[in-house]
């Protein structure tokens, strides 16, 4: 991060940052974000907390978020992630905080012992952390929705490489 944002404080997102979350998401990504296939792989129940983060301002306003929610891949058995949103308020872009959120996460899941991360995403910002479309080459939203923007990372093994089937959420 650049200096003169040095007051900028990374946090566990808490569930008093819920509200400030979705509008600092409705902001970057528009309410329509919700009809993304993505979504159809996100609930309350398979987020996972422990790597869910915001980054916050002097004013304790939320001007970062990162989510992982906890998935598989039909008939295997593995440890997997599916990030995002990742959403910076538009006045902090390109000060380099998603890339802050990304790679604290990445050790942290690592350090949980997840096998892999998946995303929907670009791959010219993504794969400066290691993702890549050929992770994921079997691997698919299901239901007829469009994979091209699929990226995957192995972490702790190298699994995705091999991998075959539909992602599906867990709790």
């Amino acid at each position: 991060m650049k200096s003169i944002h040095y007051n900028l404080r990374l946090l566990l997102e808490t569930k008093k940052d819920l509200i400030e979350v979705e509008q600092l998401l409705d902001l970057v990504f528009t309410p329509r974000r919700k009809l993304l296939s993505s979504y159809q792989l996100r609930s309350s129940a398979n987020k996972v907390n422990k790597l869910s983060y915001v980054i916050k301002d002097s004013s304790d306003s939320v001007v970062g978020s990162i989510r992982f929610w906890n998935i598989k891949i039909d008939r295997h058995n593995s440890r997997g992630l599916l990030l995002g949103p990742l959403a910076i308020h538009p006045i902090y872009q390109s000060e380099g905080l998603g890339e802050r959120l990304i790679l604290n996460c990445i050790e942290k899941a690592s350090a949980d012992n997840w096998n892999w991360v998946i995303l929907v995403g670009d791959i010219s910002y993504y794969s400066k952390f290691g993702f890549s479309k050929t992770l994921t080459h079997g691997i698919s939203l299901g239901d007829g929705h469009d994979d091209e923007r699929l990226l995957g990372l192995d972490i702790n093994e190298s699994f995705l490489n091999e991998a075959k089937g539909i992602l599906i959420k867990t709790k």
